[in-house]
């Protein structure tokens, strides 16, 4: 990937993989009673460079990996650890280009859906931005306008947008989105941009990782009316799950346990509430006929 443009940031952080694998390395000085100073002088580096690999910031190649186990003395066990840490960490998912001024929450969700293995949301204004199709998320951008700067270009935030969609395509990520009957209904972009965002609900919805269920409108009030709610969850056990809650010019992500929680079973209740997904591609194919009626 050529470098960034002036409206298109690279997101450049440390990712799970990497922060385990600086957490086992600083747990190994810390029990060798090193400081950061000691170990740089004996590798011959810089102190920035050693707190740079324990953040996570930088992913050490194997032989500097190798040579802070033995000068730390560590175990056996604790240098199989190491290895299959660097190893996992080697295989990182690929940056994403973010348009300028994009917010720590919405970085930090990006970079948490590029690592997760499944996402849930509910979505009451929108089609999840993961299956929307181009002509809609300008139409979506377009509209939110003045809530970006002005030197962000609006075609850089349907890029970031539709980059996303890449690992939902090749089967990576699973997604389970709940809608809201309406969103279905409002003609986001005028009738022809809707129709062709309804049948893109109809091809991914039949994807094997892809669940879809319409919140209908019988179903009255439910958690999460007031804005999108995403919670990522991860293949590994060390790594909890999150949540970005999303609103006009910016969103929150949260990671606290009892939150994360009480937004899960939030999403289990609304999916109780929803159409079966057999229930939704009918109603789906109700509103494109709908539309083709007008």
């Amino acid at each position: 990937m050529g470098a960034c443009s002036a409206s298109l940031a690279c997101m450049a952080a440390p990712t799970r993989a990497k922060k385990r694998l600086g957490d086992h390395l600083a747990r190994l000085r810390d029990s060798a009673g090193r400081s950061l100073a000691q170990t740089a002088k004996e590798l011959k580096t810089s102190d920035s460079t050693i707190s740079r690999y324990e953040s996570g910031h930088v992913l050490p190649n194997w032989a500097s990996v190798a040579a802070l186990c033995a000068s730390y003395d560590a175990s056996d066990e604790d240098r199989d650890t190491a290895a299959r840490l660097w190893e996992n960490a080697s295989d990182e998912p690929p940056r994403v280009r973010l348009p300028a001024g994009s917010t720590k929450a919405f970085r930090t969700f990006v970079r948490a859906e590029l690592e997760a293995d499944k996402v849930r949301t509910v979505q009451s204004l929108a089609v999840p931005g993961l299956i929307q199709v181009k002509s809609y998320a300008r139409a979506i951008e377009a509209a939110a306008h003045r809530f970006y700067k002005q030197d962000v270009r609006l075609d850089s935030h349907v890029t970031t947008r539709l980059n996303r969609q890449k690992r939902l395509e090749n089967g990576e990520l699973q997604l389970h989105a709940l809608i809201d009957e309406a969103v279905i209904e409002r003609e986001v972009g005028g009738p022809d941009v809707m129709e062709e965002q309804l049948h893109r609900l109809l091809t991914v919805g039949a994807r094997a990782n892809v669940i879809l269920q319409i919140i209908p409108k019988t179903a009255g009030a439910y958690g999460s009316m007031s804005g999108p709610c995403t919670i990522i969850s991860f293949p590994s056990p060390a790594d909890p799950p999150g949540v970005y809650l999303e609103y006009p010019a910016g969103g929150a992500w949260v990671d606290n346990e009892a939150d994360v929680v009480r937004f899960t079973t939030m999403f289990d209740d609304v999916s109780l509430v929803a159409l079966s997904p057999t229930e939704t591609a009918a109603r789906i194919g109700r509103q494109i006929g709908a539309l083709g009626r007008q």
